[in-house]
């Protein structure tokens, strides 16, 4: 069962890594634009799954303060237009869903597939831009 899982999550990264390439190549701008939208929304997806969760105050604070600082790293990187910040961002989230959701264990509730995905997707949007690519 969990090769299933990992080959849905990794098939499923890869193709929307693919679109991500594609918008790139066609408008290195609008595809700036759309990952500060799409980093934001991630921030938004972590808070939103911590609310519909049952967990503790705790985990609860945590889970929103981290959602927090990834719409916040968006925010700085539109403002600044700055790819730096944007890349944070990713690898902050990338990170965030390797310790919450692969090593602790905790209460969120997220799809099965999620986490996995998100990962390898924000590990390859961040490694696209510490390359300096546009």
């Amino acid at each position: 069962m969990l090769l299933f899982i990992l080959d849905n999550s990794f098939l499923l990264a890869i193709i929307f890594f693919l679109g991500f390439i594609l918008i790139h190549q066609k408008n290195h701008r609008l595809g700036f634009f759309f990952d500060n939208v799409v980093l934001s929304a991630c921030g938004g997806i972590t808070m939103a799954f911590t609310l519909s969760s049952i967990n503790g105050i705790n985990e609860r604070s945590l889970d929103l303060l981290f959602g927090l600082i990834v719409l916040g790293c968006s925010l700085k990187s539109l403002y600044h237009n700055s790819r730096k910040y944007l890349m944070i961002g990713y690898f902050l989230h990338a990170a965030w869903d390797l310790l919450h959701h692969g090593y602790f264990g905790l209460a969120t509730k997220t799809p099965y597939w999620y986490p996995t995905f998100c990962m390898l997707y924000d590990l390859g949007v961040a490694l696209w831009y510490y390359g300096g690519r546009r």
